[in-house]
């Protein structure tokens, strides 16, 4: 049996898909939040038999091999379901395929609260509120069973998700549905839900207004656009992103994260989709301002379903391994100061009142690092002019 979080209690060894807990015979575990506001499973030792279940289930594996995965460039023709998507409108397909097929779709949205939670819908019309990026980790709720239960009825389910929360899914069904699809979205890491709650309340303050949405990947200003856009109830909108910085400067993700095992070609899911970065390196001649999909179809059941919804959209066929090269199958590191935030978070240093000028001064890049980009940026305009 391979190392658990519950053999050494590092933290790195957990992703908090809660499996040990749903799967608990004695219900001996809880999910408890930790001081950077992540959650992990506390064992209660007087209910505990020591079966050991929870640590036979634990998901935080990959035992995929590398199958005959294939990459596609991929852009919806829909042009109404493209400008409501992130990028090429990918999951629209998908998810009217489950939907004309009477099933149910699983995305994350925000709840009123403006926490990303993970839900169900039965229409089209419902899933709109999946589309867009939430970076922070979602509360799964009660998604797992939800999905059982579906399963059982002989329904279709697609469940969208990063990797370590599918294989969670996956771990606590224990066995294969021919009417489960899922679909996996290519993941930067998981930041922390406590971290994005004080951003929220740090622009409520600032602003002195309620926040009414984010919009992390908006069209509005254009696909590559990368600075998110908050809406406030009282009708105003701003440009903020200290939270995206710090989010890819790698400050505040799931100390799992650094070290994820599904970071990799060797995809858990039927589907996984992405941004196609460095499309226009890949295919020079595909000029779309309105979003381009990175997808790949990772199973027998995914091909099957490919070729049904193939028509719905613009594809063409890419090296895996150069797709990959411009996007995140990777790990990344953690930043250097992570540490140090996150205790100044659990000192109260940093609070609401102040974690957006914290989370500018710790994910500003150390100047010899601005100084290198810039030289590499100049260079290689002068090479492609």
């Amino acid at each position: 049996m391979c190392e658990t979080y519950f053999d050494n209690q590092r933290k790195s060894k957990c992703n908090g898909c809660g499996t040990c807990k749903l799967l608990c015979p004695t219900q001996a575990i809880t999910m408890q939040e930790d001081a950077e506001g992540f959650l992990y499973p506390v064992i209660d030792k007087s209910k505990c038999i020591k079966c050991d279940k929870c640590k036979r289930v634990c998901s935080n594996f990959n035992n995929k091999k590398e199958e005959n995965e294939k990459a596609y460039v991929a852009i919806n023709h829909s042009k109404q379901q493209l400008e409501k998507s992130s990028s090429g409108g990918m999951f629209y397909i998908l998810a009217e395929y489950v939907i004309q097929n009477g099933g149910e779709v699983c995305g994350v949205t925000y709840n009123e609260k403006i926490e990303a939670v993970h839900e169900f819908a039965d229409t089209l019309e419902k899933c709109r509120k999946f589309c867009g990026s939430k970076y922070v980790r979602s509360n799964l709720q009660d998604t797992y069973e939800q999905t059982k239960h579906f399963l059982k009825e002989d329904r279709y389910v697609l469940f969208t998700g990063t990797a370590c929360q599918l294989n969670g899914l996956k771990s606590f069904l224990g066995k294969e549905y021919e009417k489960l699809i899922l679909c996996d979205i290519l993941c930067h890491g998981n930041p922390s839900p406590k971290v994005f709650k004080m951003y929220i309340k740090n622009l409520e303050k600032n602003k002195k207004d309620k926040v009414k949405a984010v919009h992390f990947r908006s069209k509005e200003n254009g696909w590559r656009n990368q600075t998110p856009i908050i809406e406030y109830e009282n009708g105003g909108k701003e440009e903020e992103g200290s939270y995206f910085d710090a989010f890819v400067g790698e400050l505040m993700q799931r100390p799992s994260c650094y070290e994820c095992p599904f970071a990799s070609k060797r995809r858990i899911s039927d589907f996984t989709i992405a941004d196609f970065w460095g499309i226009e390196k890949v295919i020079p001649e595909l000029k779309s301002t309105e979003g381009v999909s990175l997808l790949t179809v990772n199973s027998d059941k995914g091909y099957q379903i490919f070729d049904e919804i193939k028509r719905k959209m613009y594809y063409q066929e890419v090296d895996y391994k150069v797709a990959a090269s411009y996007n995140h199958y990777h790990n990344e590191k953690a930043h250097l100061k992570r540490r140090k935030f996150f205790d100044r978070i659990e000192k109260e240093i940093i609070n609401e009142n102040n974690i957006i000028e914290s989370m500018r001064k710790y994910s500003k890049k150390p100047l010899y690092r601005r100084v290198v980009g810039k030289i590499k940026r100049i260079i290689h305009k002068k090479w492609r002019g």
